[in-house]
């Protein structure tokens, strides 16, 4: 069912988005000339992205005419769109399996963001990137991981931070369903989740593409990716064979006789050679390893790395890691039990590891700057540049969780930052000393050097236009072995500024939001809820209040009336061994309160107000009620003396009336007067969705009764009609009232009293409205008050008044005379109480009633 107009407007996206997707994947399989992994990239991000994602792939990757595919494609911007397709493609499709799976867990929306980060980012870099562009990237698998760590790294955060707030804010804004994977509202905000994400990420992706980081478009044509294939086999070949001779020239190596052969001189020229890689080939002229080569650092392949041992000062660094990283493993598990166990204990250990961690992390990362800025030829090393900054972010994330957990007491300090950054850590960990540490930094004290295929003579062969990277030739889109033809040349400062400023944006876009919205609730908290435009909600309210304030979904109506349908129908009770029993049932209605006005209510026996039960004094009566509303509620008798049990306050009296329960109610009527009953469960919103109805007792003797000519009860209600939607009224931000009934009618479509001059007319007026007061006045003379809250009020101390202050819960019986002809009115007097949404109809509107009055 379509609620709100956004419903349909998200309808016509998601057509032109299965339009467009469906185009896009003709034209990539049929006429596109690029990589499988590109077009599903484009597929994949067309798809969350809609006509946008199609008009991308026109303006910046499309084949305008055959054969021209290289050159349209062959400027930075579009290369940049086309590294950050891949990223999106891959990133966006872990975020949003993510969102769906934690929102039908029920998971918090902080812990949601998580594992919509971790999700997203595992599935960029270990899917999208290291698995299927394997072929295109050469190397085995895990070392196309490796190489892809630090870009996806950057292009994830920088589109998380987009992401992160679209989500947050949207979400958990005035309408919840955008939480719920069952509603369009879901996917239209992550298709616009993905849109700014592609735009926060699509910046940092050109500038990686123009450092040789990432890969852009890509051209690959059938007949060349044949010879691709045959020159990857060519490929694997070679490299075997270059790992038997640098295991024969590593035992010559290492032999004690030669002396050309000592660790020192064999360091520094497979440094050398891997700082500058393929800078000559034997011909003196631009090798393999420069822009074109296949295989990254292809130079220190066949000589190796030399490990830190070799070439130190002092093997301090290798031995001191271990210590930060078992801290800040433990910080993370202690992080982890104390979610599981609330124990403050965990919490207490998760710091004093953190701190251990920086402290020891400090030290270690020292003694390893030592060696980067004593050594040129270890500042020249692309992967010491990755460990570097992969030190640097942990200790600042590190020293970034200690402040919190320092500056926070109890569970806020762990949840959710203080895991949150654990996790982090742990992941950065790993990354340093997988990536970079083992091969730089001689985490593998003894080892013998590692090698990573051999060199090629031959030059690549040119299959497509584009920037090469992490995966690709310099400037073609892979060469025939495949494997990376450009040493990036991004400096350890750039690399150190732009993942920094990354993780900064991540750390806002998933914060920040934060301030404004409460991300400890889930879709299941708050189950869909459309709160009313106005309403100020912030990130201390709770479930409870968004739900109580919360618009009547349109999908639980059972039934509708129009004006022919009347409320406040007297109902006629059965009669068990002389018990008066009056089955009463709850139920979602739509009730019209103008010819073109309907309200979503909570109704009891399918009316507004509910039926009037009218019985004397002394009578035994039996209620039943049985509730049909999405939520329980209990009856409270206004103003009765009663038993305790009976009296109706949920939790206090009774157990709430669960939806489909029911209960008894049972009592003697032991006063007379006008009264009423009304939900005393979440009152606020029940009272005000409709749910009361007139109780009247005449007198047991009927001389007691006051006389008059005519007798007309007014129960007064305000209600909440905003974008088509029902909202309980209340008077606080976003919940004043713009329509005010009597008896569930709105003037015009009140009722006409028509008396003759002369006659009196009783009007008892009820005070069934929930959060306001209306001063009720009628022309044509004072009344007299007879009666006030039941009581009659002795005939001395009766008054005569023309206006009475109708607060709620009260009751006033009041008896005027008919003096002279025409029509008289009776009306709040606060005059916004008396139009329909601010505008009046025939001279009013509102709490309205005519007295038309014939001579």
């Amino acid at each position: 069912m379509f609620v709100q107009p956004v419903d349909y407007f998200l309808a016509v996206w998601f057509v032109l988005a299965g339009v467009s997707t469906a185009y896009v994947a003709w034209d990539q399989f049929r006429n596109n000339p690029e990589p499988v992994v590109m077009k599903w990239g484009f597929i994949l991000v067309t798809l969350y992205m809609g006509p946008l994602g199609l008009l991308i792939y026109v303006l910046a990757d499309k084949e305008p005419r055959p054969g021209e595919h290289e050159a349209f494609t062959e400027p930075l911007w579009k290369q940049g769109v086309g590294s950050t397709i891949h990223c999106v493609a891959g990133d966006a499709t872990g975020i949003i399996l993510a969102a769906a799976v934690t929102a039908a867990l029920g998971l918090p929306m902080w812990i949601d963001l998580i594992v919509e980060y971790v999700a997203g980012f595992a599935f960029g870099l270990f899917i999208f990137q290291s698995l299927f562009m394997k072929s295109m990237m050469g190397g085995t698998y895990w070392e196309n991981v490796r190489k892809s760590f630090v870009p996806e790294f950057i292009s994830m955060n920088f589109m998380m931070a987009g992401m992160a707030p679209v989500m947050s804010f949207l979400m958990m804004g005035s309408d919840m369903r955008a939480m719920e994977p069952t509603e369009l509202l879901f996917w239209g905000v992550m298709s616009f989740g993905v849109i700014v994400g592609f735009m926060t990420a699509y910046p940092s992706n050109v500038w990686m593409v123009a450092r040789g980081l990432k890969h852009g478009l890509m051209t690959q044509r059938e007949q060349e990716f044949d010879k691709a294939e045959e020159g990857k086999r060519e490929h694997a070949h070679a490299s075997a064979e270059a790992k038997a001779t640098g295991h024969r020239h590593d035992e010559k190596e290492h032999e004690p006789e030669a002396a050309e052969d000592r660790p020192g001189n064999g360091a520094r020229a497979c440094l050398q050679e891997h700082a500058n890689p393929g800078r000559h080939g034997p011909d003196g002229n631009p090798g393999p390893g420069h822009h074109g080569s296949s295989g990254h650092g292809s130079a220190h392949a066949e000589q190796g790395i030399a490990v830190f041992a070799a070439i130190g000062r002092h093997p301090l660094h290798p031995m001191l890691v271990p210590l930060p990283i078992g801290f800040f493993v433990a910080a993370l598990l202690a992080d982890l039990a104390f979610w599981v166990t609330g124990s403050p204990g965990a919490a207490s250990a998760a710091a004093w590891l953190v701190a251990g961690g920086v402290v020891s992390g400090t030290v270690a990362a020292a003694a390893g700057l030592a060696d980067f800025f004593g050594n040129a030829e270890i500042r020249a090393l692309y992967h010491a540049r990755y460990h570097l900054a992969g030190n640097l972010a942990v200790l600042a994330i590190g020293a970034v969780s200690l402040w919190v957990r320092a500056s926070t007491a109890g569970a806020e300090a762990v949840l959710p930052w203080g895991l949150f950054l654990s996790v982090v850590i742990v992941a950065l960990l790993g990354f340093t000393g997988w990536h970079g540490g083992e091969m730089v930094f001689g985490h593998g004290v003894g080892m013998r050097p590692h090698r990573h295929g051999a060199r090629h003579g031959a030059p690549q062969q040119r299959s497509g236009s584009g920037h090469g990277a992490h995966g690709e030739g310099g400037n073609g889109s892979h060469g025939p072995h495949g494997g990376h033809g450009m040493e990036p040349d991004a400096t350890v400062p750039q690399l150190a500024a732009v993942s920094g400023v990354s993780m900064l944006a991540l750390a806002l876009g998933m914060v920040a939001p934060a301030n404004w919205v409460n991300l400890t609730l889930s879709a299941r908290d708050v189950g869909g809820a459309i709160m009313p435009p106005g309403m100020i909600m912030d990130r201390d309210t709770p479930a409870e209040a968004m739900l109580d304030m919360a618009a009547v979904h349109p999908r639980l109506i059972s039934a509708s009336y129009g004006l022919d349908v009347r409320g406040d129908r007297e109902l006629e009770p059965r009669i068990d061994n002389g018990v008066k029993v009056f089955d009463l049932e709850t139920s979602v209605i739509r009730w019209a309160i103008l010819p073109d006005v309907n309200v979503d209510a909570y109704a009891i026996n399918g009316q507004v107000p509910g039926p009037r039960l009218h019985i004397r004094q002394g009578d035994r009566v039996r209620i039943n009620v049985t509730n049909r509303l999405p939520e329980s509620t209990t009856i409270h008798w206004h103003g009765l003396i009663l038993p305790n049990e009976m009296d109706g306050p949920a939790e206090i009296t009774q157990e709430p009336i669960p939806p489909g329960g029911s209960y008894r109610y049972e009592f003697t009527a032991g006063q007379s007067g006008t009264y009423f009953y009304h939900s005393h469960d979440h009152v606020d919103r029940q009272q005000a969705l409709g749910l009361y109805g007139a109780l009247i007792i005449d007198p047991a003797n009927a001389e007691d009764e006051i006389p008059a000519d005519h007798d007309y009860v007014i129960q007064l209600q305000e209600w909440l009609m905003r974008e088509g939607l029902t909202f309980p009224s209340m008077p606080m931000d976003g919940g004043q009232p713009n329509y005010f009934t009597i008896n569930g009618r709105a003037y015009p479509s009140t009722d006409t009293i028509r008396m003759k001059v002369g006659e009196t007319l009783k009007v008892r007026f009820i005070g069934t409205n929930n959060g306001f007061i209306h001063p009720m006045h009628i022309h044509g003379g004072p009344f007299e008050v007879i009666a006030r809250d039941g009581e009659t009020i002795p005939e001395s101390a009766r008054f005569l008044a023309d206006t009475v202050n109708v607060g709620p819960g009260q009751r006033y019986d009041v008896v005027w005379e008919a003096r002279r002809p025409g029509k008289w009115l009776i009306h709040c007097h606060i005059g916004h109480h008396t139009t329909n949404n601010n505008v009046e109809e025939k001279g009013g509107g509102g709490l309205m009633v005519v007295i038309d009055v014939h001579p």
